[in-house]
Order: C-alpha cells, then sequence, then structure tokens
C-alpha cells in the first residue's frame, strides 16, 4: 500500500476509535431524567348515589301495607370547573325513582345546579340554581341525606334548590362566624312564572369547643297574598366520634288554612349520630310535629297524614363497607296523635336497607 492510502487509513481509524474511546470512557448518566408533572386538570366530575330495599310494614293507608321494593332515591352526576383563582361553575343533574308508589318508567335526568361562583377574599357571589342555606347547612352537618331529608326538605317547607343570586362568606380572622344571603324566585328548580320573589338570611358560628349555633329567616311572596314566612334555630355539637343537635322551626303561610284563613306551623327536631366501632355508627332523629302537615300525603317515599299532629323518627346503623360506600339499615316510623274528627291515623313503619355510595 503506498504512503498516501496508509495515512488516509490511518485517519479513518484514528476517527473511527475516538468516538468509542469517548462512550466507553463517559460516566453513566446517574439518574434517567425526570418528566415533568402535568398540572391538575381544572374540572372534576363527581357523583353519588343512594336508594334502599323498602317493606311497608304498617300505614296510615291501608293500600300501601305489603308494598315493597328496590328504588332510587338520588342519583347525582356533578361537573365541576375552575375557570381562574376567582371563578368557578357547577353543573349537576339528578335523577330518581318516583316516590308515589304508583308511578312506573325510567328515571329523568334534570338539572339540579347551575351556577357561576366569583370568589373574593373570604367571600363570594353566586349566581344560577344553587342551594338554599338553610336545608344546604343542615344537610352538612348531619351527613346522613341519604337516610332521609331534614325537616325543612322533608315537610315541603322550602326547596333545597332557587334561581337567583347569592352572597356567603366568613367574617373574622378564622372564618368561624359564616353569613350567608339569597335573592331569588322562590320557584326551586323550575322557572319563574309570576313577579313574586324570595329573600333567605343565615348566619352561624362554630366555637372552638365543637358547639355550632345557628339561625335563619325567610320571606317568600306569593301569587294571590299567601305569603310565606320562615324563622328557624338551630344548636349542634360535634365531636371526633359523635354529633347531635336540635332545631326547631316556626312557618307562617298566609291564607292557606281552612277557608283562607292563615296557617303556623312548627316542628322540634333532634337528631344524633354516634360512632360505636371504626366502621360503624348508630344514628337517629326523632321530628315533632306540632301541627299536621300541609300536603303530607304527596311527600314521596314517606306519605303522612295530613289529619292529625305526628311524630317521625327513624334509627339506623351506618356500616361503612368503603371510604365511599355505606350499607345503612334504618326504620322510619311515624305515630300520630287524634284528628280532629276524633279517629287516629294508623302508624306509618317502614324498614329499610340504604345503600349509598360516590365516586
Amino acid at each position: 500500500m503506498t504512503r498516501p492510502f496508509r495515512s488516509l487509513a490511518a485517519l479513518i481509524g484514528l476517527a473511527l476509535a475516538l468516538p468509542v474511546a469517548a462512550f466507553a470512557q463517559a460516566p453513566p448518566p446517574t439518574s434517567p431524567p425526570k418528566a415533568e408533572e402535568a398540572p391538575a386538570p381544572p374540572f372534576k366530575i363527581s357523583g353519588l348515589v343512594f336508594g334502599d330495599y323498602y317493606y311497608v310494614a304498617q300505614s296510615h293507608r291501608d293500600d300501601l301495607v305489603g308494598q315493597n321494593g328496590f328504588w332510587i332515591r338520588r342519583l347525582y352526576f356533578t361537573y365541576d370547573h375552575t375557570l381562574s383563582k376567582s371563578l368557578s361553575l357547577r353543573v349537576r343533574l339528578e335523577a330518581n325513582s318516583k316516590g308515589d308508589f304508583k308511578s312506573t318508567g325510567v328515571a329523568t335526568p334534570y338539572i339540579k345546579d347551575l351556577w357561576l361562583k366569583w370568589a373574593f377574599g373570604a367571600h363570594a357571589l353566586v349566581f344560577g340554581l344553587a342551594p338554599t342555606p338553610n336545608i344546604d347547612f343542615i344537610d352538612a352537618f348531619q351527613g346522613y341525606r341519604s337516610v332521609e331529608k331534614n325537616p325543612f326538605d322533608l315537610y315541603r317547607w322550602d326547596s333545597s334548590r332557587d334561581l337567583g343570586l347569592v352572597v356567603q362568606g366568613g367574617l373574622g380572622k378564622e372564618g368561624r362566624t359564616r353569613y350567608s344571603f339569597q335573592f331569588g324566585d322562590g320557584s326551586g328548580t323550575g322557572s319563574e312564572t309570576d313577579a313574586s320573589k324570595a329573600v333567605r338570611g343565615q348566619l352561624s358560628h362554630r366555637f372552638a369547643s365543637g358547639l355550632v349555633l345557628e339561625g335563619y329567616a325567610d320571606w317568600q311572596d306569593r301569587p294571590d297574598g299567601r305569603d310565606v314566612s320562615t324563622l328557624e334555630a338551630f344548636a349542634g355539637w360535634q365531636e371526633k366520634s359523635w354529633r347531635a343537635s336540635l332545631q326547631y322551626g316556626h312557618q307562617d303561610r298566609a291564607g292557606a288554612g281552612p277557608g283562607g284563613s292563615d296557617l303556623s306551623l312548627d316542628f322540634l327536631s333532634a337528631f344524633a349520630a354516634v360512632q360505636v366501632a371504626p366502621r360503624v355508627t348508630v344514628l337517629g332523629r326523632v321530628d315533632r310535629n306540632f301541627d299536621p302537615i300541609p300536603n303530607g300525603a304527596t311527600i314521596d317515599y314517606m306519605p303522612f297524614s295530613d289529619q292529625a299532629k305526628s311524630v317521625f323518627g327513624y334509627v339506623g346503623v351506618d356500616v361503612t363497607l368503603a371510604k365511599t360506600v355505606h350499607l345503612i339499615p334504618n326504620v322510619e316510623m311515624t305515630v300520630y296523635g287524634e284528628a280532629k274528627d276524633g279517629s287516629t291515623p294508623g302508624t306509618d313503619l317502614v324498614p329499610r336497607v340504604t345503600l349509598f355510595f360516590s365516586w
């Protein structure tokens, strides 16, 4: 091989050898590069379901005795979206079985919540179809809407939702005092059909000791002078393994009594829940209705006689099967006083097995 060719071969060999030597001498990487964590999505999808197997053991209505079956009393499908640090929204659909003991068919979803919230400091302004303050507060404290509605909701003193504006927030450095003011249509989950409006106000305070005090008042303008006004007081105590509450409500309904007279209603409700084991809680409630329940016969899942005063209550055992799955055997019972005609409606007794789960 001539000298030029030998020199060219040497240069090519050196060029190929240098990268290999460099690669062999380079220290291995200490750890693989970390992947960037994806930011949390601005939206959240959640939901819950609760329903029962029920058996009507006794009833003031003879046609209901012995009736039994399964039903879904609530299904929620909720979409929450954070638009910015101060703006958020919620869209929630609800569906449930008919609770009138005679209707059949597929549950039809409807809009339960549809609101936009603007938060500023410890306060917020909400516009849209939003929870009414008292019912939302009681449900949150007691925590057993899956067993039964609270008195305002159950006896139809008010709707759990209204369309309008809500101003709410906390007062003081620790925010233990909270307020809520709502101005709405007074039409529940429906649309406005008249010029009437509803105004609701609530104030609550949570003491460091566990005591909770709350007061509520509303005025609901109704057509034909049938205005409704409500006063309510609530006291609760909450510890790690138990909570209890006492609630009193008074409502005046103009022109809703016999012959167009005014009607006054009062109730007293006591609730308690005690955790007796890591996964077992015993709970119960007793409501004293000092007046017959207007339109009680049309109340879903638990119709009442509207002819006599009553004592309603339930007892149950909450067994936690998983973090968000609860099996709650319970019994609801209503005992009536004497009606105006001298008769006494029969006792209502409904054993149930309630299943609650959420995601």
